[in-house]
């Protein structure tokens, strides 16, 4: 492999001095290889669709169902919270009934299952995965207050709500009514 001789165009440099091109080093030659490794847009949007795809796929199969005895202790926490303020809104007695071990509903004075305005269903709830509920009934006031009978509780209510190994307590405040979830 020969040197190529070339005359140099810097008026700084005479012009009998000769200037030689050296041959690519292998800095140079990896610096192009560095170069021209790498992905294309389309190529990186393709597999972002594909792992989208996958993914919208993949992700409701693998979500954990909502079944263990802390989230039914306070999906019943949430549904107590959320008679108490129809009671409030609708100005009118609403109770919480135990159907069993394995459900529950809310209901007007005239034990009717109300409608639940948040999804126009009846507003019955069943237990999960073998998660089973114990309690008294409770009913709310048109001031959210948890009433028996048409009387103010004189103590709190107690909800248990129990699964294969696991115990979670769901309490209604005399007077208050207000609502607790202790796992």
């Amino acid at each position: 492999m020969g040197y190529k001789s070339y005359t140099p165009l810097s008026p700084a440099l005479s012009a009998s001095t000769p200037c030689v091109a050296l041959p690519p080093t292998s800095i140079s030659a990896s610096r192009r290889e560095r170069e021209v490794q790498g992905f294309t847009l389309i190529e990186l949007v393709l597999v972002l669709a594909i792992i989208g795809s996958l993914a919208a796929i993949a992700l409701p199969r693998w979500a954990p169902a909502d079944t263990t005895v802390a989230a039914q202790a306070d999906r019943l926490a949430r549904d107590l919270r959320h008679a108490q303020a129809m009671a409030m809104s609708q100005a009118r007695t609403l109770t919480l009934d135990i159907q069993g071990a394995s459900a529950y509903r809310v209901i007007d004075s005239g034990s009717l299952t109300v409608t639940d305005p948040a999804n126009q269903q009846p507003f019955l709830v069943a237990m999960d995965n073998n998660v089973t509920v114990s309690g008294t009934d409770t009913g709310f006031d048109s001031l959210g207050r948890p009433v028996a009978g048409g009387t103010l509780l004189p103590a709190a209510r107690v909800f248990t709500v129990s699964g294969s190994s696991t115990t979670a307590t769901v309490t209604v405040s005399a007077v208050t009514g207000f609502i607790s979830v202790t796992p």
